[in-house]
C-alpha cells in the first residue's frame, strides 16, 4: 500500500516538476519524495496523495526561496495549490509537518539546490580563516589578503581565484541549462495550447 501511494505521489510531483521546475529543483523534489517514503515518523498512506505531493513541492519552494519574486524560478502558493487542487492552508500545514518530522531546514542538502547549500556552508581558508562559501567569490580580496602574511596572502589569493573561476563556469552552465529548460517549457505549453485549440475547433466543426 505504501509503495503504491509513494509511486502515485512521485508521479504527481514529476508532472508538476515537468511544467514548473528546472532539472535541479525537480531532483530535489524527487529526493524529498523518497526520503518521505522511507520515514517512519510520517505515514504517507494516510491522507490524499494530492495533498502530500503539493506539500512536497511547497517544502522545496520554501527551502529554495521560490516564493521570492526575485527568484529565477519564482512560484506562488496559488500555482502549487491550483495544480494539485488543494487548499493553501492545508498544503502549508502539511509542508510544516514534513519539515519538522524530517528535520528540514534552509541549506538541507537533500532539499536545496547546490547554490543554496553553498550559501549556508562555510569554508576554512589557508591560515585558518573561516568564511561563508558563497562569500568567497564576492568578498573583497584586499580585505582578506591584509589579514595574513605574504605567504598566506598568496595562498588565499590563489584559492579565491580558483573559486571565482569555478563559480563563473558554474553560473554560465546554469544559465545555459536554464535557457534550455525555458525553451522546453515554452514548447510544451505551445503544443498544449495548439492541442487544446484543435479540440475546440473539432467540437465546433461537429456542431456544424
Amino acid at each position: 500500500m505504501k509503495k503504491i501511494q509513494l509511486k502515485e505521489i512521485i508521479g504527481l510531483v514529476e508532472s508538476f516538476s515537468a511544467e514548473y521546475l528546472n532539472e535541479e529543483l525537480a531532483e530535489c523534489a524527487l529526493r524529498l519524495c523518497n526520503k518521505l517514503g522511507r520515514s517512519r515518523k510520517l505515514d504517507i498512506t494516510r491522507g490524499k496523495r494530492e495533498i502530500w505531493a503539493a506539500a512536497i513541492v511547497y517544502v522545496i519552494a520554501r527551502s529554495n526561496f521560490l516564493f521570492d519574486k526575485a527568484s529565477d524560478d519564482f512560484l506562488t502558493s496559488d500555482i502549487i495549490c491550483d495544480f494539485f487542487n488543494t487548499k493553501k492552508t492545508t498544503t502549508g500545514n502539511k509542508a510544516t509537518v514534513i519539515e519538522k518530522a524530517l528535520n528540514i531546514s534552509i541549506g538541507d542538502k537533500d532539499c536545496c539546490t547546490q547554490e543554496i547549500v553553498e550559501t549556508c556552508s562555510f569554508v576554512e581558508l589557508p591560515g585558518g580563516f573561516v568564511l561563508p562559501k558563497r562569500m568567497i567569490d564576492a568578498v573583497s580580496r584586499e580585505i582578506v589578503i591584509e589579514i595574513g602574511d605574504e605567504e598566506e596572502s598568496r595562498e588565499i589569493e590563489e584559492f579565491m581565484a580558483r573559486k571565482q573561476q569555478e563559480q563563473e563556469d558554474k553560473e554560465r552552465l546554469r544559465k545555459e541549462r536554464r535557457a534550455e529548460i525555458n525553451r522546453e517549457i515554452a514548447e510544451k505549453k505551445r503544443k498544449k495550447k495548439e492541442e487544446k485549440q484543435a479540440k475546440i475547433n473539432e467540437r465546433q466543426l461537429k456542431l456544424w
